[in-house]
This record gives structure tokens, C-alpha cells and sequence, in this order.
């Protein structure tokens, strides 16, 4: 067990003013007008830049939304517009709506516990008294039950298409392998393509299932009582700013705790042994600090069976710079109907590379400005690239030469760096240098024959092939 100090998101709160900045001006081209891909089987489409709608208004969103279709006890059929109170109590306001789910740790339940003093909200204006409310006895300052815990599923996926959920902030300021602010969007507007990953599947059913396990493990290391999440949570100014927290924290004031799992390779990437919480975490424990109003959170990892765990203090600027990211994005974006622009993500290369079939010989007009520009920009950083690239190479080249005929380059008797001969065989060369051994040790596998396939069926062959972009080097 690694137990760190109380950890503020210095590291991550520095980065987060640029990619707010960065994300402020999405959407526009270089001559300063909006930029939208076409949709999914469309063509491209100019928009007018978008404004917030005034309090009140409320703008139709593809897909289907928390609350629509048949109710689901507890959860709110009309929601309040942005900037509007709730209006009439209902079941998922009123202090025993929610029943713990079993299992639940001591003293939840309990009424009486007032909870932080309700902090003004992100954009800084003063608290309102009335947004604190309680959930089972429990007070959440400026939030209140959207969904309880153990809904049906597709009830817990309508009310994500309803607003901006943990999860989701990471992935609209970029910092997200695996999914960026086009992910979201297209989620956001039901348009998102259908993918089954199962490599991300599973991970995604080991992180569920080693979660109460990952907050049982905090519970004894940390001393803090554990409790089990309400529910989707939904605050009450900002209706698109919802949270599900993995648990909550009972301690000397209520918390959140967000549970994670990595293997030791993934925790080495995300940085999990550094001494303040990983960026990614961080950002959806913060988040959810937001969208309650609590002034403490935890972020646990499961490390393979070593626990890690930090404590993070409210940063109200850093709460500030989250919610004008999301509001930026649902206002600008989700609501307007307005994609955002592609970012670097690899996985935002493979979105679109399945987001359309493609038309074979189709071709579309560009605009030429903008198409000059970008080309310009690839143009350079693939030089830069190249250079830079050429520079590593003699580096690497030199501590080679260092070595020799050894392996291992020490320093003071340790060892500092290696270059062993481990890496990938080289069968072409073997099999020209040893062709009787060769010929030994080689089996034939099963294969799909690529050639025929293509001229039997050329249709299927070409809906599994990858799209490849080619940009000529002159002009």
C-alpha cells in the first residue's frame, strides 16, 4: 500500500488553462468562420457561429434524453432549464428517495449530517441557500438525484446523453487516449457509430467488478467510512452538468471517491506513482467537486494488488475552468448542432476513419484557404519531425558506439542503459543464410487469401479496407 500526502492537481490544474484557451476557439477557421465536418453519409455544411441560448430556452438534441420515453421512479420527467431552479419537489429531492444499496457501510443514512457550507458556484457568484439539498440524510450543496443507483440501463444511458458527465470533461480537453471531443459529441447527439472493442470491453468489466474491492481496500487503509454511490447526480443551476461518482466518503465532512484499477504497465503511463493524482482521474474526481459542491475528494488505484491512493483539496479556479469548458462545449457544440474540430488523438483518426462509408472516386470541394493552410502546417511539422528524428538517431547512435560488443553500459558498477541483441528475428535473412534450417522450422498457418477475395468479392473486400491519406508534396 502507497499512501500519498494530501494532493492538490498543481501539475494538472497548470495545463488546464491552455486547453481551455485551446478549446475556446474551436470550431474556427483560420479566416475566423465556423468549421463542421459533414455528417455521418452528408456533405460538408457551413453553420453560423453559435451563442449560449438565453435562460429558459432549451434547443432539441438528437437522441433520446434523460426522462424521455416511460419515467423511471425517481427521476425527474421535465427537467429545469439552465439558470432555473427546480421547480416542485419531487421523488428525486425529497431526503428518502434514496435507499442505500446493500452493503452499505455505518452511518449512512444519518440524518442531521449538514455536510461543507455550500461554496459560490464556478462562475463565482454567491451560493444559493436553497440548492443544498440531501440525499438519504446525506447533504449535497448544489447537487440532487437525477437517476438512483440500479436503474435500468437504458435509463442510466438516456440520462448520460443528457449532460456532461465525468468522464466525458477529459475527453473535451483532450486528455483522453482513448476518446476526444468528437467521441462526445457525436454520444452527446445520438450519432456516435456502433463499435464493439472487446479489449475494451473487458477493461471495462474488470474496472466494475475490482471496484468495490479497490473502495474496500481505501476504507481500511484510509479509515474513512465508504459509502455507496446515489446515483447519477444532476446539479441544480446546470442541468447538463451531471456526475457518478464510484462512492462516496464519510469522514469530517463527505467527499467523493473515485475507484480505479491499472495493471502496473498502464499505471507506469498514467502516472499513478508520481506524487500528485494522475491528470485523467483527477480531472473526473474535480469534476464531480463541481457538480456537488463538496470540498474534498479521493482518487484510489488498484495497482495488480498495491493500493494507491490521494487526497485532493477543492480548487474552486480549477472547478471555474471545468465548467466554462463544458459550458463552451454543450452550448457551442452539442446544442448548436456544431461538431468540433478534430484533435490529435490517435483515437479521434480511427473515429473517422468508420464514420463514413466511403463513396469510391466521390470527390467534394474544399475550401482552398483553409486547405492551403493545413497543408502548409503538415508540410512543416513533417519536416520538423524529420529533423528531429535524425537528431535522436545520432544520439541513440552514439551511446551504441559506446558499447561495442557489450550489452550493458554501466556507470559506478550500475547499470545505465543496455542494447541487447533481444529484439524482433529477421526471417528473410535467416532463411537466405540457413536455408536447410529454415526450410526445417517452417509450418504453414492458416491465411485469408487477400487476391482472391478482393476479385471474388470485391465489394466486401472493400468495406474492410483501411482508408489511407495521401497529400502530394507540391503544392
Amino acid at each position: 500500500m502507497t499512501t500519498r500526502p494530501a494532493s492538490t492537481p498543481t501539475a494538472a490544474a497548470a495545463a488546464f488553462p491552455a486547453a481551455v484557451e485551446a478549446k475556446a476557439g474551436e470550431g474556427r477557421n483560420p479566416e475566423g468562420g465556423p468549421v463542421t465536418l459533414p455528417a455521418p453519409g452528408g456533405s460538408p455544411t457551413t453553420r453560423p457561429e453559435s451563442t449560449p441560448p438565453a435562460a429558459g430556452q432549451s434547443t432539441a438534441v438528437a437522441g433520446p434524453k434523460a426522462g424521455e420515453g416511460s419515467p423511471v421512479e425517481g427521476h425527474p420527467q421535465n427537467l429545469p432549464a439552465p439558470g432555473e431552479s427546480p421547480t416542485s419537489p419531487t421523488a428525486s429531492t425529497s431526503p428518502d428517495s434514496y435507499v442505500p444499496a446493500a452493503g452499505s457501510k455505518a452511518g449512512e443514512g444519518r440524518h442531521g449530517k449538514t455536510g461543507p457550507t455550500n461554496p459560490p458556484a464556478p462562475d463565482g457568484s454567491p451560493a444559493r441557500p436553497e440548492a443544498s439539498i440531501t440525499v438519504s440524510g446525506l447533504a449535497a450543496p448544489t447537487a440532487r438525484l437525477l437517476l438512483p443507483a440500479g436503474a435500468p440501463q437504458d435509463a442510466w444511458h438516456a440520462a448520460r446523453l443528457g449532460g456532461i458527465g465525468g468522464s466525458d470533461v477529459a475527453a473535451i480537453l483532450g486528455m483522453d487516449t482513448h476518446r476526444g471531443p468528437l467521441h462526445v459529441w457525436l454520444e452527446k447527439t445520438g450519432q456516435a457509430p456502433e463499435r464493439r472493442d472487446a479489449r475494451l470491453e473487458r477493461a471495462a468489466r474488470r474496472g466494475h467488478r475490482l471496484e468495490g474491492l479497490t473502495a474496500e481496500f481505501f476504507a481500511e487503509e484510509s479509515g474513512l467510512t465508504v459509502l455507496d454511490s446515489p446515483g447519477t447526480l444532476q446539479h441544480v443551476d446546470h442541468p447538463h452538468w451531471i456526475a457518478n461518482p464510484d462512492r462516496l466518503t464519510d469522514g469530517d465532512e463527505l467527499g467523493v471517491l473515485e475507484c480505479k484499477s491499472r495493471t502496473w504497465r498502464s499505471a507506469r503511463s498514467e502516472g499513478w506513482h508520481g506524487e500528485q493524482a494522475p491528470d485523467r482521474p483527477a480531472i473526473q474526481a474535480h469534476w464531480y467537486l463541481t457538480v456537488t459542491g463538496y470540498r474534498v475528494s479521493y482518487v484510489a488505484g488498484l495497482i495488480d494488488d498495491e493500493l494507491v491512493w490521494f487526497r485532493l483539496e477543492r480548487d474552486d479556479e480549477l472547478c471555474a475552468l471545468l465548467a466554462d469548458s463544458v459550458n463552451r462545449f454543450w452550448y457551442d457544440h452539442v446544442l448548436a448542432a456544431v461538431p468540433p474540430e478534430p484533435d490529435g488523438n490517435a483515437a479521434t483518426a480511427e473515429l473517422l476513419a468508420r464514420l463514413w462509408d466511403a463513396r469510391e472516386e466521390a470527390a467534394v470541394e474544399v475550401d482552398p484557404v483553409e486547405t492551403m493552410l493545413l497543408k502548409q502546417h503538415r508540410r512543416e511539422l513533417r519536416e520538423e519531425i524529420g529533423d528531429r528524428d535524425r537528431e535522436l538517431t545520432e544520439i541513440e547512435n552514439r551511446l551504441r558506439a559506446l558499447l561495442g560488443d557489450a550489452e550493458v553500459a554501466t556507470i559506478g558498477g550500475r547499470p545505465a542503459y543496455t542494447w541487447r541483441q533481444n529484439g524482433q528475428f529477421a526471417p528473410a535473412r535467416f532463411r537466405e543464410a540457413e536455408p536447410q534450417l529454415a526450410a526445417e522450422y517452417t509450418h504453414y498457418v492458416p491465411a485469408i487469401d487477400t487476391k482472391w477475395l478482393a476479385k471474388d468479392h470485391p465489394e466486401i473486400y472493400r468495406k474492410y479496407r483501411a482508408r489511407v491519406l495521401r497529400v502530394p508534396s507540391e503544392g
